[in-house]
């Protein structure tokens, strides 16, 4: 006897189609296309001493993409996914666009940071190996030796106190936790999961727009009640 396979709704489709479009979506980054494209991976990673602004027009999916895709969809999915899409550029995409860029603004400024610690760390090691030298063949470059290192540990507590003051380490990880979390919210909305699944309408508009503002308040939306369902 034959197993009978069970007969798939409209959601279970639907919930299908998105799942496909977040699994093809290219790695995302707001930096242009292009950028240090055959560069070594490492080299890829070194950090820029003018970090780009914000890219405005920032699309978590692939537009293109996305349009091909949607034409081998019938009109009522195909209508519903750009509905989404549209609410969600307009409640949640800013705010992610904003919190991803200060999260890569921050880690930046964190690579740019540990370069200068070794940097100031070596120059102070040459200069005091320099000097220590010095001593008995040169005694005259000794003053001079001696006011560049301590050019050095001037500059190094400048630096150890930016650093301080506004720590990029720790901003970098909490713009990076929001960022990442309004893009969890852009999919499981997109992928009507709970607790989209459980409202419509209005009302399923207005819970993604809660939670996303709490999301990028730094809070956990996970208790965020379903008022007026």
């Amino acid at each position: 006897m034959s197993e009978q396979k069970p007969v798939e709704t409209q959601a279970d489709q639907e919930h299908k189609i998105i799942t496909d479009i977040e699994h093809k979506a290219k790695p995302v980054s707001q930096l242009p296309p292009a950028f240090r494209e055959h560069w070594p991976i490492w080299l890829k990673q070194m950090p820029v001493l003018s970090f780009p602004p914000p890219n405005e027009k920032f699309q978590l999916i692939d537009q293109d993409e996305l349009d091909q895709f949607l034409k081998t969809l019938d009109a009522e999915t195909a209508e519903r996914i750009q509905q989404d899409i549209k609410y969600l550029e307009k409640e949640l995409l800013r705010l992610f666009i904003k919190r991803d860029h200060e999260a890569a603004f921050h880690q930046n400024r964190y690579r740019l940071f540990q370069i200068y610690y070794i940097t100031l760390a070596a120059l102070a090691t040459l200069f005091g190996s320099m000097m220590g030298l010095a001593i008995n063949s040169n005694p005259s470059l000794v003053p001079w030796l001696a006011f560049a290192e301590t050019l050095v540990a001037l500059l190094t507590t400048y630096v150890a106190t930016l650093g301080a003051r506004q720590p990029p380490l720790q901003r970098w990880i909490e713009a990076r936790r929001r960022a990442e979390s309004l893009r969890r919210e852009y999919f499981r909305y997109l992928i009507n999961l709970p607790p989209y699944d459980q409202v419509h309408g209005y009302t399923r508009e207005m819970l993604l727009s809660r939670r996303a503002a709490d999301i990028n308040r730094g809070g956990n939306p996970s208790n965020i009640s379903l008022e007026g369902k």
